[in-house]
């Protein structure tokens, strides 16, 4: 993890996975009790540092946890109320961090009102920096010397601003050290960032510019990359926000979308972190990667549906036959919208219980379902298989699936849903089983990680608007080396790289 001072709050920056910090409040500042110096202490000048941050309401009852002083179930129990008292993802953090995972920026002060790494060329000065350069690989270094089966690296990043540049260096080191396999996830925010000294326009050139280098470079050193917003479009106007069924949301809340995209990466992923995975390298993420980046195409797109729109009554060959000729997710990259032709694609389902799936031969209501093709598929994967393959035109599908749905429980936003899923995360009509507990508990989902040629659009959109920026007229980047040659380089490589989604590629 790297971020910038001042975001930790509360939090020591060596983590508090294993020991307790001592309480600035605790250590005396009288002179007359320091009694283990020699000089006078009459003479000696205090001087009171700041106080320490006051920490979240949640934050400060999971110390109290930690500590044995309060019970686990009456924390849970509590209503703390994250959509409008969180400010940064420090209050709501449930993770316990250890000693060599979090790195500090010191030369940049994080800030809620403007971003001070405002460039991609900035993030890429700070490697300059050796003392930074060698802590951060150093600690990676002795993550991968623990680890016991590396696959390879999954790096998810701030596209629009300086952490592209950090993230596009750090992946050149770990391609020359490692030669693993690489999946990012460059993240747009739901809402325009402002950068210092910078008005609107201007702060919406620069992060066009840092987000058409970051995608023009990244097909040199990492093996698929799949940006992520709940944005329909985020190159220079930020808007559209992504509709999911069943889903209410503020599209301007950060807790909140974090939350939905957080949703997406954690059933994504289940393709490579599955240890009861069936064998095979497909299984892996080398796997994965190769199967989505071929002729080059090495952009993904992500699809996502949560909750799955299966009914508390429903079986899933009927929930899948009543969406012939719908899309089954819903679009989670800015500028795409995958049709229903030549895509490639990994799909994850999780929550899809196996006594759903059919009605048993014996049942009479299984009459109607048993002259369905489907009804010969004999498991989640098999039929969402099937499904695909009947949907998509001349098209190649992976399907993973778990039996476990998602845990809902406090961080988590449990008001996203709306009043028609139920406890258990099915669609429901019934106010009894609305009404029978107060928040979702668990929730099924699918996402999907999608090559199609319909990205190629969302580069060429990207590649027009950022050809309209003059450069000199922002000269932060050429501050901090960039010349207008390299710049325009770049900038070509990004239509190179759409060139590998256009028709005569198609499979």
């Amino acid at each position: 993890m790297v971020d910038l001072a001042g975001t930790l709050k509360h939090l020591p920056r060596t983590g508090d996975l294993y020991e307790t910090p001592i309480d600035p409040t605790q250590i005396s500042t009288d002179p007359t009790e320091v009694i283990d110096f020699e000089w006078d202490t009459e003479k000696v000048e205090v001087i009171k540092k700041d106080e320490p941050a006051a920490r979240h309401p949640y934050q400060a009852d999971l110390q109290a946890e930690s500590s044995g002083t309060t019970s686990k179930d009456g924390a849970e129990e509590k209503d703390y109320d994250f959509s409008n008292t969180v400010q940064d993802w420090i209050d709501f953090s449930y993770s316990r961090y250890h000693p060599r995972s979090i790195n500090i920026i010191e030369r940049y002060t994080h800030s809620k009102e403007e971003s001070q790494l405002d460039t991609i060329t900035n993030g890429a000065e700070l490697w300059k920096d050796y003392d930074f350069q060698d802590e951060l690989t150093d600690r990676v270094r002795q993550y991968i010397e623990e680890c016991d089966g590396c696959q390879g690296f999954q790096m998810l990043f701030d596209c629009c601003d300086g952490f592209s540049g950090i993230a596009i260096k750090l992946l050149e080191h770990l391609q020359d050290e490692y030669g693993k396999s690489s999946l990012l996830f460059p993240v747009l925010p739901p809402k325009a960032s402002v950068f210092k000294n910078a008005d609107d326009a201007m702060s919406d050139s620069i992060r066009v510019i840092n987000t058409a280098l970051t995608f023009a470079q990244l097909p040199e050193y990492c093996s698929l990359f799949v940006p992520l917003s709940t944005m329909g479009r985020c190159w220079r106007k930020v808007g559209e926000p992504r509709s999911l069924p069943n889903v209410v949301y503020d599209p301007s809340n950060f807790y909140q979308t974090s939350a939905i995209l957080a949703s997406f990466l954690e059933t994504a992923t289940l393709r490579y972190r599955l240890k009861t995975v069936a064998t095979g390298t497909g299984s892996y993420l080398s796997g994965m990667c190769t199967d989505l980046s071929a002729y080059g195409r090495k952009m993904a797109a992500a699809g996502f549906v949560f909750p799955f729109p299966l009914g508390d009554t429903q079986d899933l060959i009927d929930c899948l036959d009543q969406r012939e000729g719908k899309s089954l997710t819903v679009q989670l990259t800015p500028n795409v919208n995958v049709r229903n032709r030549a895509v490639v694609q990994s799909v994850c389902a999780r929550g899809l219980p196996q006594n759903r799936l059919k009605r048993p031969p014996t049942a009479k209501s299984a009459q109607r379902q048993q002259i369905m093709p489907a009804y010969r598929c004999s498991n989640v994967s098999e039929m969402l298989q099937f499904f695909y393959s009947c949907s998509l035109e001349v098209s190649m599908s992976h399907v993973t699936s778990v039996h476990a749905p998602m845990t809902i429980r406090q961080p988590f936003p449990v008001e996203l849903f709306d009043k028609r899923v139920g406890y258990d995360g099915f669609l429901t009509d019934c106010p009894l089983a609305q009404a029978s507990l107060q928040y979702v508990q668990s929730c099924s989902a699918l996402a999907a990680v999608q090559s199609s040629s319909d990205i190629g659009d969302g580069l060429e959109a990207l590649h027009r608007e950022v050809s309209r920026i003059r450069l000199p007229k922002i000269p932060r980047f050429a501050e901090c080396g960039l010349e207008e040659a390299d710049y325009k380089e770049t900038v070509e490589r990004l239509l190179e790289f759409k060139e590998n989604y256009d028709e005569n590629y198609e499979l």
